[in-house]
């Protein structure tokens, strides 16, 4: 079993990565939209999204984020 700090440093750089190809995707969307003046036609995914996000900020460690992310993502 793998201490706190052992975690962090293990998962860091790679969970890093992924969060900065989140805000890529989400620069990209904004761009597109400011771009063409509409929003895209599937903005549920996009909410979704965001709330994934919002999920994952909690820090109540009584709950399975990967598992609400599953239920999440579901409903779309």
């Amino acid at each position: 079993m793998l201490t706190p700090q052992q975690v962090i440093d293990s998962e860091y750089l790679v969970s890093r990565c992924a969060l900065l190809e989140i805000a890529a995707m989400f620069d990209r969307y904004d761009l597109a939209v400011h771009r063409t003046a509409e929003a895209g036609q599937n903005t549920e995914k996009l909410e979704c999204l965001r709330n994934a996000m919002a999920l994952l900020a909690k820090s109540d460690v009584s709950d399975n984020r990967a598992e609400q992310l599953l239920h999440l993502f579901a409903q779309v």
